[in-house]
């Protein structure tokens, strides 16, 4: 039995329900993208790895001493479950680990009140979240490369999923600066004095509340990507004298 989880910062205990099982996919489906092409054998397949939302489907138990309690309960137990938005599901088997979910299925409460189980599925945004932020902080006053791990088994970019998050944090003076990770650069060509955030995931560069994407240059298409395991950061340019902090999640298939 997995025992407790919590949905949308609430125990499933608050209300006298355990998880017994789960049907969790080692991996999230792929979408498959390919054509057949006429007078050839097979199929061809387009390049790159996009992935489905994943199917979590738990067993829940209801393990109080009267089904009246339960039926009282029942609507509460719903709007719990009901959201309008993605929420984070924690299962207390990786309680370091969260998805992006939403149920989206009738809920067979009275299933619940008979048998005192019912099934609820769970929609989930295709990789496991971190629960806590990773954020390497580097003095840097010179060309430097900055080495971090991540922990994670899945690449960081734009075009990760919803909930994602990288960025990169700049306080401090600088005439100008270069950004090099993993093959990508992000070149910002002009002074400033204050605090610069890149945000790789949305794609934009603010100076304070200011908007500077027109000052990047370099992969301005992608912007930078995260691998999992070893990272290098190269950071040079003009007069630095800075303090650099990359915040990311790290993501898990």
């Amino acid at each position: 039995m997995i025992g407790s989880f919590n949905f949308n910062t609430v125990e499933s205990s608050y209300y006298s329900l355990v998880c017994k099982s789960v049907k969790r996919p080692l991996l999230p489906a792929v979408k498959v993208k390919r054509i057949e092409l006429p007078g050839t054998s097979g199929a061809y397949d387009f390049p790159g790895n996009e992935y489905s939302l994943r199917t979590v489907t738990m067993k829940i138990a209801y393990i109080g001493t009267s089904y009246q309690e339960l039926r009282s309960r029942a609507r509460s137990i719903a709007a719990w479950l009901s959201t309008s938005t993605w929420a984070k599901l924690i299962l207390n088997d990786e309680p370091d680990k969260y998805y992006l979910a939403r149920v989206t299925n009738d809920i067979d409460l009275d299933s619940l009140w008979e048998s005192g189980t019912a099934d609820v599925v769970f929609d989930c945004q295709p990789f496991a979240y971190a629960v806590t932020d990773q954020e390497p902080s580097f003095i840097i006053s010179g060309t430097t490369v900055c080495n971090f791990t991540n922990p994670g088994t899945r690449v960081i970019n734009n075009n990760s999923p919803q909930g994602s998050k990288f960025k990169i944090e700049v306080a401090g003076t600088f005439t100008d600066m270069a950004l090099t990770i993993n093959g990508k650069s992000l070149i910002y060509g002009e002074p400033i004095n204050g605090f610069l955030v890149i945000d790789n995931i949305e794609m934009t560069a603010f100076l304070g509340s200011t908007n500077k994407f027109s000052v990047l240059s370099g992969a301005i298409d992608t912007f930078l990507s995260i691998n999992a395991g070893a990272n290098a950061l190269t950071i040079g340019g003009t007069a630095l004298n800075v303090t650099m902090t990359v915040k990311y999640t790290p993501l898990w298939y």
